[in-house]
């Protein structure tokens, strides 16, 4: 696997590595907010078995998760662990949790 160094570099292979199968009947809306010189706002829908991933906001999103951008990289990269992060504040999730720990299975 890749190791990451940029927020969209991420969002770039989820779209790749998205797997329908395990995202089973999940039709949701969320938003990333990322702080950082990389940071910015990117929104998912995923539903049909499909997955779009853009730069930009969403109208009600189920759920919103924030964070800095060095931090959704670290995650992603298998660096840093989410509970841990989520305990110490770094991230911030507004709206369904469980859609929060649905997504991280996703890929």
């Amino acid at each position: 696997m890749a190791k990451y160094t940029k927020p969209q570099e991420v969002f770039d292979a989820m779209v790749k590595e998205f797997d329908a199968e395990k995202a089973g009947n999940i039709d949701a809306r969320a938003q990333l907010k990322l702080s950082g010189d990389d940071g910015g706002d990117w929104y998912m829908i995923i539903g049909d078995g499909k997955m779009e991933i853009e730069k930009g906001t969403i109208e009600d999103p189920e759920m919103t998760m924030s964070m800095e951008d060095k931090t959704w990289v670290a995650l992603t990269n298998n660096e840093a662990n989410a509970m841990m992060l989520f305990m110490q504040g770094k991230i911030k999730v507004t709206g369904d949790m469980q859609l929060a720990l649905q997504l991280q299975k996703l890929f």
